[in-house]
């Protein structure tokens, strides 16, 4: 084969443990979906008057289905409309999914350890709050 053709195929990637290991979720820096919704739920509850209606035009976010997140009625998980809220509130994740009693469950996996504690001391500090 001339040299000109066979230097035009691509390079295989790597596919040794070590070029993977980078790529898998730590389940430390993860939580799970309802531990986000109940985030969430309480921020857009501490919004004023008006304030949903404004956050889900500016960002395009469905302003029914954030009412039923915001008020716990929800007729099913919507996992990317969590994300989406945590991302305005700071919150920069990654939607994964990771096993959870040998079953499959989504988690929202953060970048580093202070910005999951962040949210953990948030959460914790509303929920004092309203017990």
């Amino acid at each position: 084969m001339p040299a000109s053709v066979a230097s035009r195929r691509p390079a295989k990637p790597a596919t040794t443990p070590a070029a993977l290991g980078p790529q898998l979720p730590n389940p430390a820096l993860a939580i799970a979906y309802d531990e986000a919704r109940r985030y969430v739920q309480l921020r857009l509850r501490s919004l004023p008057h008006g304030g949903l209606r404004a956050t889900c035009t500016a960002f395009g976010f469905p302003y029914t289905t954030s009412v039923g997140l915001k008020t716990g009625s929800l007729q099913r998980e919507e996992y990317r409309l969590v994300q989406k809220h945590l991302r305005v509130f700071g919150f920069e994740t990654e939607l994964v999914r990771l096993y959870v009693s040998g079953q499959l469950c989504e988690h929202y996996l953060f970048a580093d350890s202070a910005l999951l504690a962040t949210l953990r001391e948030q959460l914790a500090a509303h929920e004092q709050l309203v017990s």
